[in-house]
């Protein structure tokens, strides 16, 4: 089965120059070409990584609806997950959303590492912080995992 993840692609991270409007739009128009739509949220609660380490204090009072219709929604505290149970290894995913340069690239990282099929569609993907940290991200993304970043 082909999974479109679409990671933390959410308000909050909405950027200024429309990436988060083309994005969203992806996953609408796609989504026909995939099996499932599966979704990503980053929330932060009191005891989680972000706020012990004075990192991010956003995304306490939960997240605003997404703008699109996934078939699930996994909730992160974190970067990634610790336990990727959810996905199934026998699945191809491909990977957008927010933020390239941390959220998207840990969860290729840890698919990677597990031995998961899937790609990184980069013309999909973007950093919150900006177009530099996108670059920044893809081109770590590319150094690491090679021919599964498009």
């Amino acid at each position: 089965m082909r999974i479109l993840l679409a990671v933390d692609v959410q308000h909050e991270f909405r950027d200024q120059n429309g990436r988060y409007e083309k994005i969203v739009s992806y996953i609408k128009n796609a989504s026909s070409e995939y099996d499932f739509v599966y979704a990503t949220v980053c929330a932060n609660k009191p005891d989680s990584p972000f706020i012990k380490n004075e990192v991010w204090f956003d995304c306490m009072n939960g997240v605003e609806p997404l703008a699109f219709s996934p078939d699930k929604i996994f909730v992160k505290y974190g970067y990634g997950f610790l336990d990727y149970n959810w996905l199934d290894p026998e699945n191809h995913y491909d990977i957008i959303g927010f933020n390239t340069d941390c959220c998207v690239l840990k969860v290729a990282l840890d698919l990677f590492d597990r031995g998961y099929d899937f790609s990184v569609l980069t013309e999909y993907c973007y950093s919150s912080s900006g177009e530099e940290e996108h670059r920044r991200g893809v081109a770590v993304l590319r150094d690491l995992l090679g021919k599964l970043v498009k």
